[in-house]
């Protein structure tokens, strides 16, 4: 069995030499668990491969036919996934095409429309896998798994879906040492599963539904002592999309980190709301070694926290970001425009938040409607959806990464507001926010802080590797603010003065800033 974990070679545009490689969790879980049941198994990850196709030609000389193809896909990655499948097919076509993942998992009929893809997996796909790799191996009939969708007599039938409740503890550990040889950064660990939230915009529920589930104390540890002593990693990022759901567990692995001295060794780093939060527990944390926090504060408007369904408020969030600061974390945050029902006046005003707080990084994302959320069934519903190709615009950060001569359309654009406007405010809000001596040096110079999102070498022989993508960077961005001087100030789009322009970036947002009627 080969899995492929499937990305588009250019996914993060302009600043693609600059951003780390994450590891492929989801590869990695299926790895263990094959390990774990002595299958022979080999992954391709295509963020770091260049020819999957040899790689295949490679690997299956040392397997035995059928041939199992795994797809692990999001989104963004379905067009490489269907181009790489479509020859697997030809060159191997009493092969199984089998795809799983996020995407997959939101939309199984999609998918099977391609008639050389097989078998979709849906939600959490550890079990169902090896599973569905001894029925075909032993030539036995699989249409009865739960969790698989598949064709019959040329109509798809989509199985049941069971979301998993066992303990995590029983999964095999993570296969860090599978990933050992590649550009990975392995300082993360992963201690929770799921979310028990409802926000519309969020697609990671799709193979969770609102299940949480978490693994113990002592276990997570011991993935940190691992990682301190055989990869020397010191600053570990909590990949849980929610870490603070249950405060009991945190505690018990507060005293664990402890008690094996951790805390003065290591720093960590993890995503929490703003409703989670009170001084006694990120005080606990900050002393426990947890330095860096996340936010999802998402707007600035009352009204619209309501209508994507956050169940806080950004007073919460806000009191929340500003606590963290005051009692030492690096506080990272994100915004989202171009949401249901948002003004300019809101957008605008998401950057006076951000320097009210102090945080020290925030991104201004775009909303995009991915399959499987609320927000996608919405814009649907709007007639205000739009799909580029296979889904080659649905990128949330594409103003920030994009060439500025060859943009990527929105997704979604909400009513009252038009895609070039709000553009120009993701930009305004990031030039006006980033335009700071101090803010700059804290990227280059600490690149372990905010989940490591800028790296432009860890040393001198790096870094003159990477000049020539530098140079090419800031000629994109310098390019982005003239074309954004051009349109704000001299075609007068928006009613600010070229006073107030550059007041912005002295950290002052003018009463001027506004739209035209």
């Amino acid at each position: 069995m080969i899995l492929i974990n499937s990305s588009p070679k250019d996914a993060l545009k302009i600043f693609q030499p600059f951003l780390p490689i994450f590891v492929p969790v989801g590869i990695g879980c299926l790895l263990s668990a094959a390990e774990k049941e002595k299958i022979a198994v080999k992954y391709i990850d295509e963020q770091v491969e260049d020819d999957t196709l040899a790689l295949v030609e490679k690997y299956t000389k040392e397997m035995q036919p059928p041939y199992i193809f795994g797809f692990s896909v999001l989104t963004a990655a379905f067009k490489e996934a269907l181009f790489i499948s479509r020859e697997l097919k030809k060159r191997y076509p009493d092969s199984f095409i089998v795809f799983g993942g996020v995407h997959p998992t939101a939309m199984p009929q999609e998918v099977l429309w391609h008639k050389h893809i097989d078998i979709v997996i849906t939600g959490e796909g550890e079990k169902t896998l090896i599973e569905l790799y001894k029925h075909i191996k032993n030539k036995k009939e699989f249409t009865h798994l739960e969790n698989i969708s598949f064709r019959n007599n040329g109509s798809i039938v989509n199985n049941k879906r069971a979301f998993k409740l066992d303990n995590l503890d029983t999964y095999p550990k993570f296969p860090y040492h599978l990933f050992s040889t590649k550009k990975y950064d392995l300082g993360f660990v992963l201690s929770s599963r799921g979310c028990p939230y409802e926000c519309i915009f969020c697609s990671n529920r799709v193979t969770t539904g609102r299940q949480y589930r978490y693994r113990s104390a002592g276990v997570i540890v011991e993935d940190l002592e691992m990682l301190y002593r055989q990869y020397n990693k010191r600053s570990i990022l909590f990949l849980d999309d929610n870490f603070l759901v249950n405060k009991e567990r945190i505690y018990l692995l507060i005293d664990e980190i402890k008690k094996k001295g951790l805390d003065k060794k290591m720093i960590f780093n993890f995503q929490a709301r703003g409703d989670n939060v009170n001084y006694g527990i990120l005080k606990d944390l900050h002393d426990c070694g947890f330095k860096s926090i996340f936010f999802g504060i998402e707007t600035s408007n009352e009204e619209i926290m309501k209508i994507i369904k956050k169940n806080e408020t950004v007073t919460q969030c806000v009191d929340a970001a500003k606590l963290a600061k005051k009692i030492g974390f690096h506080v990272s945050a994100t915004f989202i425009y171009g949401l249901p029902k948002e003004t300019r006046e809101d957008r605008l005003n998401c950057v006076k938040l951000s320097k009210e707080i102090g945080l020290d990084m925030v991104r201004y994302n775009n909303a995009t409607p991915y399959p499987g959320t609320e927000l996608y069934e919405l814009a649907k519903k709007e007639g205000r959806l739009n799909v580029q190709g296979v889904y080659e615009n649905f990128n949330s950060v594409s103003t920030f990464i994009e060439n500025p001569f060859k943009k990527i359309p929105f997704s979604y654009v909400p009513q009252c507001s038009s895609e070039e406007e709000i553009r120009r405010d993701i930009l305004f809000s990031y030039f006006s926010y980033y335009l700071d001596w101090r803010r700059i040096k804290q990227i280059f110079a600490r690149p372990d802080l905010g989940v490591g999102w800028f790296n432009a070498g860890s040393n001198l022989m790096e870094f003159l590797k990477k000049l020539p993508s530098l140079v090419f960077l800031g000629a994109m961005i310098i390019s982005k603010f003239c074309q954004l001087f051009y349109f704000i100030v001299l075609r007068k789009n928006t009613r600010i003065s070229l006073k107030c322009f550059f007041k912005v970036f002295d950290g002052l947002l003018c009463k001027e800033v506004e739209s035209n009627p």
